[in-house]
Order: structure tokens, then sequence, then C-alpha cells
């Protein structure tokens, strides 16, 4: 049925693949914890172009990322198009059209709609993980991995894929570049400011969001222990109950001016999400409130000094008082943790 619906994939595979597409869709974090991935593969293939299959959530970040040559970004149809399954013979006809010679489905776990994407963008050769119990999708990658039973970091698994490939583990880079215009956003915002903790008031589920008044609270308490100013960046939707609160307000136009406030900072506090992936991308320290939805073992900011507290339901729970003293104890431990 895949077949009649998008086509069979191409038999014509390159021994050493000359273009190589990595899909990785959802948000910021999921793509930082990519780049890993994708630097191995460069270093493994220096000669062949890279492109990736992204999301509009989280393809601004590979504007940071050289080696990647182009983005597909996989946006959503409207009508009956807004059906993932109907929309992708449309979506990925420039993608059948580039004829990649391997793709890697860079997800943490086996994903029906990730497995049809693989299989319909008619790549030659396919990597990806399948239950450990098998599915009925499995075909749709012909050089599967078994997804693993044991707790990993998401980029460990992410590196995973490497396995079918023979290619090696080596260092970690979860780093992206800056433009010159977001360095100097950064500088003008701060005007020379004292070391600062920038706080992101956003966060993509309501679990993860901290309460304008804790944030003050916190903020008050930072200034008195350690004499650190505390400013707050998020969405417009966050500013009227953060100034309410007494706090400096910042909206950041792009993810990437927020990369630049964040690698300033002595240390980024935020719930769990895309912004502590921000902090480890930057070499910035980060104090992360999790929710008791989030695996802090998977999803912790990779390679930079950590804490973190972890809520009985929504960091909403998480009192001012608990996190400074959190706080206290991991400065105090020179970023330890």
């Amino acid at each position: 049925m895949l077949a009649l619906a998008y086509g069979s994939p191409r038999t014509d595979a390159r021994a050493v693949p000359e273009k190589i597409l990595v899909i990785r869709r959802n948000g910021i974090g999921d793509m930082i914890c990519a780049l890993p991935l994708i630097r191995h593969l460069h270093r493994a293939y220096p000669s062949a172009r890279i492109d990736v299959l992204a999301s509009a959530r989280n393809a601004p970040i590979l504007a940071g990322v050289p080696l990647v040559s182009g983005v597909h970004v996989y946006r959503r149809g409207r009508g009956l198009m807004r059906n993932h399954y109907l929309n992708l013979r449309r979506l990925l006809r420039p993608v059948r059209e580039a004829r990649y010679d391997l793709a890697l489905a860079a997800n943490g776990g086996f994903s029906r709609l990730v497995a049809v994407i693989a299989y319909a963008t008619g790549v030659p050769r396919r990597v990806g993980f399948v239950p450990r119990e098998g599915h009925a999708l499995d075909f749709c990658f012909n050089l599967a991995v078994r997804q693993p039973a044991a707790r990993e970091h998401q980029i460990e698994r992410c590196l995973r894929l490497l396995e079918p490939l023979g290619i090696p583990r080596g260092a970690i880079d979860v780093s992206f570049d800056l433009a010159a215009e977001h360095e100097a956003y950064a500088e003008r915002t701060l005007g020379g400011a004292k070391p600062y903790v920038l706080f992101n008031a956003s966060a993509s589920r309501a679990a993860s969001q901290w309460p304008a008044a804790s944030i003050a609270a916190t903020a008050a308490g930072l200034e008195r222990r350690h004499g650190l100013r505390t400013l707050v960046c998020g969405l417009p939707r966050e500013r009227a109950p953060v100034e309410a609160a007494g706090l400096d307000f910042v909206e950041t136009p792009s993810v990437m001016h927020f990369a630049a406030l964040v690698r300033r900072a002595r240390f980024l506090m935020c719930g769990d999400g895309g912004p502590m992936h921000v902090a480890a991308a930057m070499g910035t320290p980060a104090f992360v409130l999790f929710s008791s939805t989030t695996d802090a073992q998977a999803w912790r900011p990779w390679g930079v000094p950590f804490s973190c507290l972890t809520a009985q339901a929504g960091v909403a729970g998480i009192t001012p008082e608990d996190a400074l003293a959190k706080i206290d104890e991991w400065i105090a431990g020179k970023w330890s943790g």
C-alpha cells in the first residue's frame, strides 16, 4: 500500500553515499541533540552532501551549522492535507527528486509516521529504529536498529543509528554558530550589564512553565545571595506578567538572538525543553526545572555544568525556596552536577 501511495524506494544504492538526508522534525532541542549525528556523518563521508528534513520550529538552528548544505522544511498542509499521510506525496516531491543515497531517521525511538516518511523519500538505504518486538512497518527501514531497552541520553540514542553503517563514535559537539547580527543584538540589549542570570519564561508545554511570581522571588534571592541580576526573556505573551512582577523582560526575535544572550549569561534557568539545549550549544551552565513527564537523564543539557529540580507534576509546584536552595548548593559546588 505504501508503494502504491508514494512509490517504491529506489534500488540504486551507492556503497559510499554522495547525498545524505537526515530526518529530524519536532523541536529545537531535538535538532540540537541530532547535531552530533550529523557531524559524525560528515567525518565519515567528508565529500558527501548532507541535507536535513526539519520542522519549521527547529530548522533555524541549521543556519549555524555550515556542514549542512540544504534544508527541507516539513510543513503541514491545509484542509485534507493537514493529514500527514495525505500530505506526504506533495511534501516529499523535492526530496525524491534530489535522489539521496542514504537517509537516517534521527528519532529517539520508533515512530510510525517517521517510518512512513523515510519510506516515502524513495531513498535506497534507510536507517531508523524499529521496536524490539517488531512492527508491521519494520520494512520501512532496510538498515534497521532495534530500539534499546536501556535508558540513555537522546544524543547517545541518535548515535546508535551509526551502527549499521560501521561508523565509530567520536567526540560529541552540540554547538552551532551565531552571526554578527545576533552578537550585536546581545551587546545592544545588555549594554554592559553586570553578570546576570538569564531566565527563559517561555515553554511549549504548560507543565514546564513557572509562574512569574516564582521567577521574581527567585530573582530577588539571586541578587541578595550572589549579586546576580536576572534578565527574563520570552514571547510577547509573557511580557505583562513578568514586568508586573518587577522584572526586566526582553523579547528575543529568534532562537539565534536568544542563543547570543544565553552565551553571555552566568547561567540559564528554564523549564525543560529546547532552551536548555541552547545552553549546551553555547557552553553555558543550565539550571532546569523538569516536569514529571520529562526524563532528565535522557534530555539533560549535554556537556555543560547542570543541575535541576524535578516536580511531582508540573513545575509550578516547585517553590522559589527549593530552587534557591538547590542553586546555592550548585554554585557552592562550583557547577558540579
